[in-house]
């Protein structure tokens, strides 16, 4: 250890503890605020023996070295130190500090020494050396008093200072009392002793407050780390993490928020269209990058202060405050259509471009609404009748819709109640062929005839059922019924049975479906199931897995609807279909050279497939030629045949088997005329999907 590491040391900045270096720090920013003291203590007591021994050589020395210490001191307490440069921070500060109190301890322990010493030998057997040393050792106790700051300053102090002097008591008073010179050591002793004594408990006892203070810092900093990751934790619910928008929780409050402010606004709820698609052709990373598009979209084309929210999935919510009359209900539900027409401008992915749509359903909400969760199950109902109608607009919640909620709701109500399948029942709509007239297949049809509200139209009640989970049960249940009754079919005539997306992209739909195949003892063969596109895009990977199962078991697989979205290519690719049925929207625009074209490409598309080709929704005679002529082999429609109950079926089948049957136009129940119009009207209105069957 070289002698600045010494000097170091007993200062206190070398130190392998590190609260004794905290511990000197504190203590030297304490010896700052009293240093004049100490100087000014050796300038009395010096001032005091120098005006009446000026004239001895050790009066100039030491006054000379005591001036020089003060001139250098004089500009560190008049003029604070830069920071950095003080002695509890800069060694060398330290250094010289520890340096200058042992040069002066050295030079007034030597001064006094020498002024006894001189009167002791001026005046013998005298005791005028006694105030001089009494001096002297009060002004060490003042001065080690002043620097207890530093580390072993009081050792310093004590063998530099005081303990020359009190040899000195002891060389000139010892021969002549002993008892009093062995009661100066023993006061030299304890003086050690408590100055020893003293520095361990200021020690200990900064230590604990040092300790303390660390443990107060941590627990602060605790706190500050707990507060920041609530913040963040605020943060993350309130924000969507994907598009950066409010989160359905944020979304409510906001809403809330503005409405307890006394604003009014519309409050709409936008559903995606064609998004399911994109995530199974490209990935749930396209997806992602779509919904950020549709987010910055949105908040791109709303007004200032417009609260938009994710809800959840391709879902948002808006609030767009500003109702105030019909006419400003008018406007704000142009701007939600404006924004709905961004949607739909192409956007630009990695390495495709893509479009989606958007369908809405608003509601209005004055500054008296309660529940905003409320209003967005109405906004939710207005939504699934845009949805239903497929006009990618914004529809407005009214009384017809709250009517169609408080209906569905019942549906709902009945559904879960025991017994409920068994008041449904099975129709049964053949399909033709459309060169020979031979029936080809009967479609099953799901019916309910409630006891009190009459028939429900599969439009209401398998959505309902999808909802609340009880499709799966109707949907065996009736399969069973049909299987049943299909078993004593003349063949080769099928059964086609339709199954509902939310049944189809369960798990264990296919062998649930099997298990009731096998029980029945149906010939698998004669066995269809329609599936939809929009059903596969509910769980595209789910859906594929059931119909390969469906598909080795010996059942036929039917694409259902197809032409009715941009996806049907993706199925018709990934899928292995035995059978395609073409939407009946093709077949109405065949009424028009346009059309005709785009269902020619279409039959001429699935004949280069190998497929057979059903034409849905023959309603005229018109609509028949223009199907068989474009060269469609099969048809299904109003004018080849209605739903039939299982007596008509029966009546049908026994018909077929005449000879009279052989042409398409035997098998029509119905005479045409008026009732060819009747048929016309009847396609012109939409009718809905069942799920398990159409109606």
């Amino acid at each position: 250890m070289d002698f600045w590491q010494r000097i170091d040391r007993m200062i206190g900045f070398e130190s392998d503890n590190e609260v004794n270096v905290a511990f000197s720090r504190e203590r030297v920013k304490s010896v700052r605020a009293v240093i004049h003291l100490y100087y000014l203590t050796i300038l009395a007591s010096f001032a005091g023996f120098a005006w009446i021994y000026r004239d001895l050589t050790v009066t100039k020395i030491v006054g000379a070295i005591i001036a020089v210490a003060v001139l250098l001191r004089f500009r560190h307490w008049t003029a604070p130190p830069a920071e950095g440069t003080t002695e509890d921070v800069n060694p060398v500060a330290a250094r010289l500090t520890g340096l200058m109190v042992v040069l002066l301890s050295i030079t007034q322990a030597t001064f006094y020494v020498i002024l006894a010493l001189a009167e002791a030998e001026r005046f013998p057997g005298d005791l005028r050396w006694g105030p001089v040393l009494a001096i002297g050792v009060l002004t060490a106790l003042i001065q080690g008093a002043a620097l207890t700051g530093i580390i072993f300053a009081s050792r310093v102090i004590f063998f530099l200072f005081v303990l020359p002097l009190v040899l000195t008591v002891l060389y000139l008073f010892a021969g002549e009392n002993l008892p009093a010179s062995l009661a100066v050591v023993l006061l030299a002793a304890v003086s050690l002793y408590l100055s020893e004594v003293s520095h361990r408990i200021q020690l200990r006892l900064f230590k604990a407050q040092y300790d303390a203070d660390q443990a107060l810092v941590s627990m602060e900093k605790t706190n500050l780390e707990l507060v920041n990751a609530r913040r963040q934790a605020q943060r993350q619910a309130e924000t969507d993490g994907l598009t950066g928008v409010r989160s359905r929780f944020a979304f409510i409050r906001d809403v809330e928020a503005k409405l307890a402010g006394g604003q009014s606004g519309l409050l709409a709820v936008i559903d995606l269209d064609r998004f399911k698609p994109i995530n199974d052709l490209y990935g749930h990373h396209a997806g992602d990058v779509v919904l950020r598009h549709v987010a910055r979209r949105l908040r791109r084309s709303l007004p200032q202060g417009a609260v938009v929210g994710r809800l959840g999935g391709d879902e948002f919510g808006l609030f767009l405050a500003g109702v105030s009359s019909s006419e400003k209900i008018g406007e704000l539900v142009a701007r939600c259509d404006h924004a709905l027409a961004q949607l739909r401008k192409p956007m630009r992915l990695a390495n495709a471009l893509v479009s989606i749509g958007g369908t809405a359903g608003a509601r209005v909400l004055g500054s008296d609404a309660a529940d905003v969760g409320r209003a967005l199950r109405d906004a939710d109902a207005a939504l699934y009748v845009a949805k239903r109608e497929e006009r990618e607009t914004t529809k407005l919640f009214d009384d017809e819709i709250r009517g169609e909620t408080a209906r569905l709701r019942s549906i709902e109500a009945d559904l879960m109640k025991i017994g409920t399948i068994e008041q449904m029942s099975l129709a049964y709509q053949p399909i033709v062929n459309l060169r020979t007239g031979e029936l080809s297949s009967f479609e099953a049809l799901a019916r309910w005839h409630h006891p009190t509200d009459g028939e429900i139209p599969p439009s209401l009640f398998i959505p309902a059922a999808e909802r609340l989970g009880q499709i799966s049960e109707i949907t065996l249940a009736l399969l069973e019924r049909a299987l049943e009754f299909a078993a004593d079919w003349e063949p080769p005539c099928r059964l086609s049975f339709n199954l509902s997306a939310a049944h189809i992209c369960s798990e264990e739909a296919a062998r649930d479906i099997v298990e009731v195949i096998d029980r029945c003892q149906f010939p698998p063969h004669r066995l269809q199931f329609e599936i939809t596109e929009t059903a596969m895009m509910v769980n595209f990977e789910v859906a594929r897995a059931n119909i390969e199962v469906l598909r080795e078991a010996g059942c036929r697989i039917v694409l259902d609807d197809f032409g009715a979205g941009f996806a049907s290519l993706i199925y018709l690719r990934e899928i292995k279909f035995d059978k395609v049925k073409i939407d009946g929207s093709l077949v109405r625009n065949a009424r028009e050279q346009q059309g005709r074209d785009m269902l020619r490409g279409v039959i001429r598309m699935i004949e280069a497939m190998k497929l057979e080709c059903v034409a849905e929704f023959i309603e005229t005679l018109a609509d028949r030629d223009a199907a068989l002529e474009l060269g469609a082999e099969l048809g299904q429609g109003f004018y080849l045949g209605r739903p039939l109950d299982r007596q008509g079926v029966l009546e049908l089948l026994k018909r077929h088997r005449e000879p009279q049957s052989k042409n398409v136009r035997s098998l029509i129940t119905r005479q045409l005329g008026n009732e060819d119009n009747q048929a016309k009207a009847l396609f012109d209105h939409p009718r809905p999907n069942s799920g398990t069957g159409r109606s």
